[in-house]
């Protein structure tokens, strides 16, 4: 070989290299690991990225064979998981994670999809402005709300006499028919707070000063120590299947719909619609989607702290971890 072709054979192997190193480690995987994910509810709009990374192979781009199990009224995710039947699991609120922590569960969270809780107070009395105004009223809220009730009166040092709370579950006629004055709800839910109309006023949770992340992603230590680069290349997908459904909510909804089918459009659509913003803030701007503080979950560990729900003391570095995140680069920044 003379030296000019060795030059332009040297040129082009330093461009497949190069070409190679920019996959991700998977890419090239003799063998895609099998990953299941269990879903905090019911499969729907809200966790349109996760089905839009599957439906559009990003999960099989970096190596991942992944299985969406959906969740359910009867299904705990924490426990599957913690257990080995899921791999990660996906739960509504970090208040999960910590409260298994401290009963002794080893899960963990990794990413969380939103970055602000979207539970709210929503009145149609236009005399509530504030919970200083819940005082004398009455508040009918699903069961699992009580903790982020009994939160608000013990920030906001209301006379626990009276604020009168009932659970109603997920009606909204309570409301309408004036037999409560709040209900408990989350903003992004299009059919809920349809019924409720739009004179509806809401205080969210996060507004109020008790921040709690949504749709947290976690698994186990022992997956966290051993599969790292598989969580990784995890979240590689999924940040760019939810920054896809952002921009793209008609065709996202239509996808999820693939694997629901009993759903409304057009409700999914308004749902997804509702639930973008949330995926998105300063710290997102910074540090990209998914991105978790140590200082939210610190804050809200106190919370529940205060009101006596934790069995064993726990902190943010028990419960969460940022390693994960930081592995991924190009992670969407909005």
């Amino acid at each position: 070989m003379d030296a000019l072709s060795r030059r332009a054979f040297l040129q082009r192997a330093s461009v497949v290299t190069l070409a190679l190193g920019a996959l991700p480690r998977a890419a090239y995987a003799a063998k895609p690991e099998n990953v299941a994910m269990r879903l905090g509810w019911l499969a729907n709009a809200q966790y349109a990225g996760d089905f839009v990374a599957l439906d559009k192979g990003y999960f099989k781009e970096r190596g991942i064979e992944l299985k969406i199990e959906p969740g359910g009224p009867s299904i705990d995710p924490v426990s599957l998981t913690a257990g080995g039947s899921s791999t990660i699991g996906n739960v509504a609120s970090i208040a999960a994670m910590f409260l298994a922590r401290s009963n002794g569960l080893p899960v963990k969270a990794f990413a969380a999809a939103l970055q602000r809780h979207p539970f709210a107070f929503i009145t149609l009395d236009k005399s509530i402005s504030s919970p200083k105004d819940f005082v004398g009223k009455k508040i009918g809220i699903q069961a699992t709300a009580r903790p982020l009730i009994n939160a608000v009166i013990a920030k906001y040092q209301l006379p626990r006499d009276q604020v009168q709370v009932q659970v109603i579950g997920s009606d909204t006629t309570p409301l309408k028919t004036g037999q409560v004055d709040v209900i408990t709800g989350w903003v992004i839910d299009a059919p809920q707070m349809a019924a409720v109309g739009p004179e509806a006023r809401t205080l969210l949770l996060w507004d109020l000063g008790i921040r709690l992340y949504a749709y947290t992603y976690f698994t186990t230590d022992e997956v966290l120590r051993t599969r790292g680069d598989m969580l990784a290349d995890f979240l590689g997908a999924s940040a760019r299947g939810w920054a896809w459904a952002a921009d793209h909510p008609e065709e996202s909804v239509d996808i999820v719909l693939k694997y629901a089918r009993d759903l409304k459009r057009d409700l999914e659509i308004a749902t997804w619609k509702r639930e973008t913003p949330f995926l998105w803030s300063d710290k997102t701007k910074e540090n990209g989607w998914g991105w978790m503080e140590a200082q939210v979950w610190d804050d809200a560990i106190k919370v529940y702290a205060d009101l006596g729900l934790l069995k064993t003391p726990v902190t943010s570095k028990d419960a969460m971890t940022q390693d994960v995140l930081k592995r991924v680069d190009g992670r969407p920044k909005r």
